[in-house]
Protein backbone atom coordinates (compact mmCIF):
# COMPACT_ATOMS: atom_id res chain seq x y z
CA UNK A 1 0.00 0.00 0.00
CA UNK A 2 1.15 3.38 -0.74
CA UNK A 3 1.96 5.77 1.72
CA UNK A 4 -0.22 8.73 1.87
CA UNK A 5 1.18 12.01 0.94
CA UNK A 6 1.06 14.32 3.90
CA UNK A 7 -0.55 17.69 2.80
CA UNK A 8 0.04 21.38 4.35
CA UNK A 9 -2.94 23.37 5.92
CA UNK A 10 -4.12 26.56 4.87
CA UNK A 11 -2.03 28.76 7.39
CA UNK A 12 -4.13 32.00 7.08
CA UNK A 13 -5.81 31.17 10.43
CA UNK A 14 -2.83 31.40 12.24
CA UNK A 15 -1.37 34.96 10.29
CA UNK A 16 -4.27 36.61 11.04
CA UNK A 17 -4.44 35.42 15.15
CA UNK A 18 -0.39 36.34 15.51
CA UNK A 19 -0.73 40.08 13.79
CA UNK A 20 -3.30 40.31 16.49
CA UNK A 21 -1.68 39.09 18.94
CA UNK A 22 1.57 40.94 17.54
CA UNK A 23 -0.10 44.17 17.39
CA UNK A 24 -1.76 44.33 20.61
CA UNK A 25 1.44 43.83 22.19
CA UNK A 26 2.17 47.13 19.85
CA UNK A 27 -0.72 48.79 21.01
CA UNK A 28 -0.13 48.53 24.80
CA UNK A 29 3.83 49.54 24.35
CA UNK A 30 3.18 52.58 22.63
CA UNK A 31 0.03 53.67 24.81
CA UNK A 32 2.19 53.84 27.53
CA UNK A 33 0.31 50.84 29.33
CA UNK A 34 3.50 48.68 29.16
CA UNK A 35 6.56 50.86 30.72
CA UNK A 36 9.91 50.74 29.70
CA UNK A 37 11.03 48.40 32.20
CA UNK A 38 8.82 45.64 30.61
CA UNK A 39 10.68 46.11 27.04
CA UNK A 40 12.27 42.52 27.65
CA UNK A 41 8.65 41.24 28.07
CA UNK A 42 7.61 43.09 24.64
CA UNK A 43 10.35 41.81 22.60
CA UNK A 44 9.34 37.93 23.43
CA UNK A 45 5.81 38.85 22.21
CA UNK A 46 7.51 40.89 19.01
CA UNK A 47 9.66 37.27 18.37
CA UNK A 48 6.65 34.65 19.12
CA UNK A 49 4.36 36.98 16.28
CA UNK A 50 7.52 36.93 14.29
CA UNK A 51 7.96 33.59 14.35
CA UNK A 52 4.62 32.70 13.30
CA UNK A 53 4.23 35.13 10.58
CA UNK A 54 7.19 33.94 8.89
CA UNK A 55 6.19 30.40 9.19
CA UNK A 56 3.10 31.56 7.82
CA UNK A 57 4.39 33.20 4.95
CA UNK A 58 6.92 30.30 3.74
CA UNK A 59 4.02 27.87 4.05
CA UNK A 60 2.20 30.12 1.59
CA UNK A 61 4.88 30.81 -0.64
CA UNK A 62 5.16 26.88 -0.34
CA UNK A 63 1.83 26.57 -1.52
CA UNK A 64 1.94 29.00 -4.47
CA UNK A 65 0.04 31.59 -2.39
CA UNK A 66 2.39 35.11 -3.50
CA UNK A 67 0.62 37.57 -2.35
CA UNK A 68 -0.56 36.80 1.35
CA UNK A 69 2.98 34.33 1.63
CA UNK A 70 4.94 37.62 1.00
CA UNK A 71 2.86 40.09 2.82
CA UNK A 72 3.24 37.80 5.92
CA UNK A 73 6.91 36.96 5.56
CA UNK A 74 7.41 40.88 4.81
CA UNK A 75 5.20 41.59 8.05
CA UNK A 76 6.62 39.06 10.18
CA UNK A 77 10.13 40.35 9.37
CA UNK A 78 10.10 44.17 9.51
CA UNK A 79 7.67 44.67 12.06
CA UNK A 80 7.81 42.07 14.65
CA UNK A 81 11.18 40.03 14.25
CA UNK A 82 13.54 43.01 13.45
CA UNK A 83 12.10 45.70 15.05
CA UNK A 84 12.84 42.87 18.36
CA UNK A 85 16.06 42.40 17.81
CA UNK A 86 16.67 46.33 17.32
CA UNK A 87 15.61 46.15 20.67
CA UNK A 88 17.46 43.50 21.94
CA UNK A 89 21.05 45.25 20.16
CA UNK A 90 19.58 48.32 21.77
CA UNK A 91 19.84 47.40 25.26
CA UNK A 92 22.86 45.30 25.10
CA UNK A 93 24.49 48.29 22.77
CA UNK A 94 24.27 50.73 26.05
CA UNK A 95 26.48 48.68 28.12
CA UNK A 96 29.57 49.21 25.86
CA UNK A 97 28.87 52.46 25.90
CA UNK A 98 28.57 53.39 29.40
CA UNK A 99 31.85 51.22 30.10
CA UNK A 100 33.62 53.82 27.91
CA UNK A 101 32.11 56.66 29.60
CA UNK A 102 29.28 57.26 27.33
CA UNK A 103 26.16 56.63 29.06
CA UNK A 104 23.07 56.45 26.64
CA UNK A 105 21.07 54.16 24.69
CA UNK A 106 21.33 53.66 20.90
CA UNK A 107 18.67 55.18 18.77
CA UNK A 108 16.24 52.72 16.76
CA UNK A 109 15.61 55.57 14.26
CA UNK A 110 16.61 53.77 10.84
CA UNK A 111 13.41 51.72 12.11
CA UNK A 112 11.35 54.52 11.54
CA UNK A 113 12.80 54.71 7.67
CA UNK A 114 12.19 50.95 6.66
CA UNK A 115 8.73 51.10 8.14
CA UNK A 116 8.06 53.66 5.22
CA UNK A 117 9.22 51.27 2.91
CA UNK A 118 6.59 48.93 4.74
CA UNK A 119 3.74 51.29 5.22
CA UNK A 120 3.61 51.61 0.98
CA UNK A 121 4.12 47.81 1.01
CA UNK A 122 0.49 47.37 2.94
CA UNK A 123 -1.10 49.98 0.86
CA UNK A 124 0.31 48.45 -2.48
CA UNK A 125 -0.99 45.18 -1.25
CA UNK A 126 -4.67 46.52 0.13
CA UNK A 127 -6.34 46.64 -2.88
CA UNK A 128 -5.28 43.16 -4.36
CA UNK A 129 -6.50 41.82 -0.32
CA UNK A 130 -9.97 43.97 -1.25
CA UNK A 131 -11.09 41.75 -4.21
CA UNK A 132 -11.61 38.44 -1.44
CA UNK A 133 -13.34 40.70 1.19
CA UNK A 134 -13.49 44.61 1.95
CA UNK A 135 -12.39 44.01 5.62
CA UNK A 136 -8.47 42.87 5.23
CA UNK A 137 -8.01 45.36 2.65
CA UNK A 138 -9.65 48.34 5.25
CA UNK A 139 -7.46 46.92 7.84
CA UNK A 140 -4.25 47.34 5.93
CA UNK A 141 -4.71 50.51 5.25
CA UNK A 142 -4.94 51.20 8.81
CA UNK A 143 -2.25 49.50 9.63
CA UNK A 144 -0.43 51.44 6.90
CA UNK A 145 -1.38 55.09 8.52
CA UNK A 146 -0.39 53.82 12.04
CA UNK A 147 2.72 52.42 10.80
CA UNK A 148 3.72 55.89 8.68
CA UNK A 149 2.71 57.75 11.94
CA UNK A 150 4.95 55.28 13.95
CA UNK A 151 7.57 55.78 11.25
CA UNK A 152 7.63 59.84 11.76
CA UNK A 153 7.83 59.28 15.60
CA UNK A 154 11.02 56.79 15.19
CA UNK A 155 12.64 59.40 13.42
CA UNK A 156 12.73 61.87 16.29
CA UNK A 157 15.32 59.92 18.20
CA UNK A 158 14.17 58.99 22.13
CA UNK A 159 12.73 60.90 23.79
CA UNK A 160 10.81 61.85 20.88
CA UNK A 161 10.17 65.53 21.45
CA UNK A 162 6.78 68.23 20.43
CA UNK A 163 3.64 66.21 19.04
CA UNK A 164 5.28 63.31 18.13
CA UNK A 165 4.95 61.60 21.59
CA UNK A 166 1.24 61.63 20.23
CA UNK A 167 1.61 60.98 17.33
CA UNK A 168 3.30 57.59 18.52
CA UNK A 169 -0.05 57.24 20.82
CA UNK A 170 -2.49 57.46 18.13
CA UNK A 171 0.32 55.01 15.96
CA UNK A 172 -0.54 52.40 18.56
CA UNK A 173 -4.40 53.11 18.11
CA UNK A 174 -4.10 52.43 14.46
CA UNK A 175 -2.50 49.81 14.69
CA UNK A 176 -4.47 47.76 17.27
CA UNK A 177 -7.21 48.67 15.17
CA UNK A 178 -6.30 46.98 12.36
CA UNK A 179 -4.89 44.11 14.67
CA UNK A 180 -8.57 43.59 15.53
CA UNK A 181 -10.02 43.67 12.16
CA UNK A 182 -7.33 40.95 11.38
CA UNK A 183 -8.56 39.16 14.42
CA UNK A 184 -12.04 39.26 13.40
CA UNK A 185 -10.95 38.04 10.10
CA UNK A 186 -9.36 34.66 12.05
CA UNK A 187 -12.48 34.38 14.06
CA UNK A 188 -14.61 34.21 10.85
CA UNK A 189 -12.36 32.14 9.00
CA UNK A 190 -11.93 29.60 11.87
CA UNK A 191 -15.67 29.33 12.57
CA UNK A 192 -16.16 28.96 8.83
CA UNK A 193 -13.90 25.96 8.68
CA UNK A 194 -15.02 24.37 11.63
CA UNK A 195 -18.48 24.27 10.72
CA UNK A 196 -18.76 24.44 7.07
CA UNK A 197 -20.90 27.55 7.07
CA UNK A 198 -20.81 31.74 7.40
CA UNK A 199 -21.14 32.37 10.73
CA UNK A 200 -19.15 35.74 10.55
CA UNK A 201 -19.58 37.54 7.54
CA UNK A 202 -16.11 38.63 6.51
CA UNK A 203 -17.31 41.51 4.10
CA UNK A 204 -17.83 41.82 0.21
CA UNK A 205 -15.01 42.00 -2.38
CA UNK A 206 -14.78 45.95 -2.98
CA UNK A 207 -12.54 45.34 -6.14
CA UNK A 208 -12.31 43.39 -9.55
Amino acid sequence: MAQQESTWGDPTMAGLFAIAAGNTAVWAFMTGRVAFTDLSIFIGWLLGAGFVLILVGLIGLRKGDSINGTLNLVFGVFFFATVALTHIFQLWGGMPLLAVGMPGIPQVCVNGYVFIILGIVLLTCAPILGRTSWVPSIALVVMAIGIFLMAGYLMQGFPAMGIWPMMGVIAGWFIWIGGLMMLYLGMGLALLTGFGRVILPVGRPIFK
